[in-house]
């Protein structure tokens, strides 16, 4: 995996208070942050924040007797909020384990592992597909020189492509460019648009953005190999953080994340996918 740089954001925690954000300040409750557009670890059904994500933490909330908040929130707050502690204490939104996060908050095991995908045009297609080492379709960083690439802001897609972007990565100086979204569903809407040429997001989100679209194809993201090694998909590896020092929660979280197993969790992920077995 190459080794990610995150800028990361400041927040002026004392700002945030002026949304209503639920404080974290009762021992008898988790407040998660959240950002529920991320299909199916966090997404609304029925005006509720549901998803694998939520049933993780709420058997972490039974294990340790407390009641479970979750609060939908954009995504590049969560890390500043949750090492702030004080208007949560857990962040729970498919993030990835990077060093300059860790400096900042507490990660539990990871627990999951999705490749990026790319989303696209079905009529173009062409122009970005390959046949990787591995006889699959997929798309290599080359083929979005100079194409303007959504992403959600911090997410590691955010992160792959910023490498990418910066200098010696493999776009920069390409004429590619970054947009930006604080939301999945603008990001596709600027596909459709033309305010954008494709969106980078993980896997199960990717898939689940197009399924009802047929003007939009995905395929996973790839970095090419030199001559005689094979390619590498860019692997997006999932993880829950707590405010530093809460070590009894973080026991917990791993515990439950233990007793699921690979197994446990992809019966969560089939049943919020709604796929039977």
């Amino acid at each position: 995996m190459k080794k990610l740089t995150l800028i990361l954001l400041t927040i002026v925690i004392g700002v945030m208070s002026v949304f209503g954000l639920t404080a974290c300040n009762n021992d008898d409750t988790i407040v998660v942050y959240t950002e529920a557009g991320f299909a199916p670890f966090e997404y609304i059904s029925g005006g509720q924040i549901v998803g694998v994500d939520v049933d993780i933490m709420n058997l972490v909330g039974e294990k340790l007797g407390k009641k479970v908040v979750f609060e939908n929130v954009n995504f590049d707050i969560i890390i500043d909020a949750v090492s702030a502690g004080k208007l949560c204490n857990v962040g729970a939104a498919g993030i990835s384990i990077t060093e300059e996060r860790a400096q900042y908050v507490e990660f539990s095991n990871e627990y999951y592992s999705a490749a990026l995908y790319v989303i696209y045009k079905v009529d173009l297609a062409s122009s970005y597909e390959s046949e990787t080492t591995d006889n699959t379709v997929g798309i290599y960083w080359d083929s979005l020189a100079g194409k303007k690439i959504a992403v959600q802001t911090g997410t590691t897609a955010d992160l792959f492509l910023g490498d990418e972007l910066d200098e010696g990565g493999i776009l920069n100086g390409t004429g590619a460019s970054v947009v930006q979204c604080s939301a999945l569903s603008t990001a596709v809407a600027n596909i459709g648009s033309g305010d954008a040429d494709v969106l980078i997001i993980d896997q199960l989100p990717a898939q689940e953005l197009i399924k009802n679209d047929p003007s939009l194809k995905c395929s996973p993201l790839y970095y090419q190999g030199a001559e005689g090694e094979n390619d590498e998909a860019a692997i997006d590896t999932y993880a829950i953080c707590v405010t530093k020092g809460q070590t009894e929660l973080l026991v917990a979280i791993n515990e439950v994340l233990a007793e699921l197993g690979k197994n446990g969790i992809d019966l969560l992920v089939k049943k919020h996918l709604g796929i039977e077995g």
